[in-house]
């Protein structure tokens, strides 16, 4: 496993390939990874701050590919299978003296987030930029035109992409071009994980007198920052008594209220931060999930809050669409449409218990199809005929 992050699993990208990982060595496998951590050792011992971080990533940017196809190189001949993220070995197998299976993966496709960031800058125009932030941006620019051309040639060089929800299987294999070499493997949660929000579930009773909301994610334009201020306004002009709670937002809590009215700032518990296996304990009082996010590459978020028990309402967008197709009575709305968002959650606010338990009960049978130990013998299979294939 090749990965340009830290592998955590705490962050969504190093997250899939880790536990996949865990579920493939279950059935037996040897599995090896290389990542931020392998690569920059001594940058990433240090204290971390704003700029740190930002000169690591430039560094990851420039190199990291490099230092990761010296590894391979050394070590080509131990392994049958390289599964990296897209950018991450952008060169001929060749080049990396590698005879195996070469899979490009992408937990979420890097040229529909420029295209959705394109696109946001004109639907929500920020303000005018500090001399700080021109200078961030370009310090970044030339990394992700790179990254962009990247993903062509890694997609390009692999014997086999792996794309993660069903848009980026129409783009890559489609509009890309790349056709059968493309296959499509959803996230999952392992049983472990399912139990544990099993085990945490709050009485109905308890869940629907909350009156809580809960979303989890990054505070950005793309997971719906923009569109919470008028969720929250609509929704609480209906239902005053209900209460938010935005987990992982990444920014503590006075930047977050920034963009919300005074008025609405008593209703909202921030949690910039937390432990992977706290989770289910944050989620186990509350009463309904939200995501407004417009594009993802699966879609943790939605997932952990369905195995929470959680109707959920989201966007029909790519990632998260993917993720309400087990489910019978699906709460999808327009991309963008508040209205309808605020109307839904509403409703589930609203719901006596039998109604919501049912709803409930298709949450946690949804989530359950999206089993890592299925998800890892799917892949193997493949990977395996397209080895077999290639030798």
């Amino acid at each position: 496993m090749v990965i340009h992050t830290p592998w955590s699993r705490s962050l969504g990208g190093p997250r899939v390939q880790l536990e996949l990982a865990e579920e493939l060595r279950a059935m037996g496998h040897e599995v090896e990874k290389f990542s931020y951590d392998d690569a920059f050792p001594a940058l990433d011992a240090r204290p971390r701050t704003r700029w740190s971080t930002l000169a690591g990533s430039l560094q990851s940017n420039r190199s990291f590919a490099d230092r990761a196809a010296a590894f391979v190189r050394r070590n080509a001949g131990r392994f049958d299978i390289i599964d990296a993220n897209q950018t991450d070995l952008p060169f001929p197998k060749r080049q990396l003296g590698f005879s195996g299976l070469l899979v490009a993966r992408s937990v979420g496709l890097i040229p529909a987030f420029e295209q959705f960031e394109r696109a946001a800058v004109l639907r929500w125009p920020p303000p005018p930029l500090s001399f700080r932030h021109q200078t961030l941006r370009a310090l970044t620019w030339p990394g992700r035109r790179r990254r962009l051309r990247d993903v062509e040639r890694s997609f390009r060089q692999a014997d086999l992409i792996n794309v993660s929800n069903s848009d980026d299987l129409v783009t890559v294999r489609d509009t890309m071009g790349y056709g059968a070499k493309v296959v499509q493997f959803p996230f999952g949660l392992s049983e472990a994980r399912r139990e544990a929000f099993r085990s945490r579930l709050a009485g109905i009773p308890e869940r629907l007198a909350a009156r809580t909301v809960a979303f989890i994610g990054t505070w950005n334009t793309r997971k719906g920052s923009r569109d919470w201020p008028l969720i929250v306004q609509r929704v609480r002009q209906r239902s005053p008594e209900t209460r938010f709670i935005f987990l992982g937002t990444g920014l503590g809590r006075e930047a977050v209220l920034r963009d919300f009215p005074a008025a609405a700032h008593g209703a909202l518990e921030i949690v910039p931060s937390y432990e992977s296996a706290d989770l289910p304990a944050l989620l186990a009082g509350a009463t309904a999930g939200a995501f407004p996010g417009y594009l993802e590459g699966f879609g943790f978020a939605v997932l952990e809050m369905l195995a929470a028990g959680l109707p959920t309402v989201l966007y029909d967008a790519p990632g998260t669409r993917d993720i309400a197709r087990p489910l019978h009575k699906p709460e999808k709305v327009a991309a963008g449409d508040t209205e309808a968002f605020a109307a839904r959650l509403c409703s589930l606010l609203a719901l006596p218990p039998a109604s919501w338990a049912e709803l409930s009960t298709d949450s946690l049978r949804a989530a359950a199809c999206f089993s890592w130990r299925e998800i890892a013998r799917a892949t193997c299979a493949v990977y395996r005929e397209r080895w077999e294939a290639l030798q």
